[in-house]
C-alpha cells in the first residue's frame, strides 16, 4: 500500500453538479481502470493526469459523458441492497444461524472483542487458546519425507 493525499478535482460545485461529477468519475474509474487497481495509481498512469480527466468529466471533452451518465443510472435504478433483502427474507436470513436445530442459540465457539466502537470475532490469541487450533494443512513451506 501507498497511501497519498487526494487530488483537488474541482472546487465551488452546487450539488447536483458535484454528485453528477461523482458519478461520472466513478463511472470511467470503473470502465477505465485495470482489475483491482485502486483510484491513486490508475491516476498515475492516467494519460493528461489530472487536468485531462478534470477535462473529460466536467468538460465533455471525449464527448462521453452521456454515456457515463446513462451507466450511473442504469446502475442506481437496478441496485438492490443484498444484506437488507437478506434481513427481509427468511429463507435466506436462516443461512445465517450457528446451528439449524437451535438457531436461537448462539455458537460458543465464536467469541467477540471491541474494537474501534464496534465488535468483531477474537482471534484463537485474544481469547486464551481455549479452543483447539486447528492443524495446519499447509504453509508457505511443507515438510517432505522420503522412505
Amino acid at each position: 500500500m501507498t497511501p497519498r493525499h487526494g487530488d483537488l478535482l474541482a472546487a465551488g460545485l452546487d450539488r447536483a453538479t458535484l454528485i453528477r461529477t461523482i458519478d461520472r468519475f466513478l463511472m470511467f474509474y470503473i470502465r477505465t481502470a485495470d482489475r483491482l487497481e485502486r483510484t491513486a495509481p490508475w491516476l498515475a498512469r492516467f494519460e493528461g493526469g489530472l487536468g485531462h480527466l478534470r477535462a473529460v468529466l466536467l468538460d465533455d471533452s471525449l464527448g462521453i459523458c452521456a454515456e457515463l451518465d446513462e451507466l450511473m443510472a442504469r446502475h442506481v435504478e437496478i441496485y438492490q441492497d443484498e444484506w437488507a433483502a437478506t434481513l427481509a427474507d427468511p429463507e435466506r436470513l436462516r443461512r445465517f444461524v450457528s446451528f439449524a436445530n437451535a438457531p436461537d442459540t448462539p455458537d460458543p465457539t465464536v467469541r467477540f472483542v471491541p474494537e474501534r466502537d464496534q465488535i468483531r470475532p477474537a482471534r484463537p490469541d485474544e481469547h486464551g487458546r481455549t479452543l483447539p487450533l486447528r492443524p495446519l494443512i499447509g504453509g508457505p513451506s511443507l515438510e517432505v519425507r522420503t522412505r
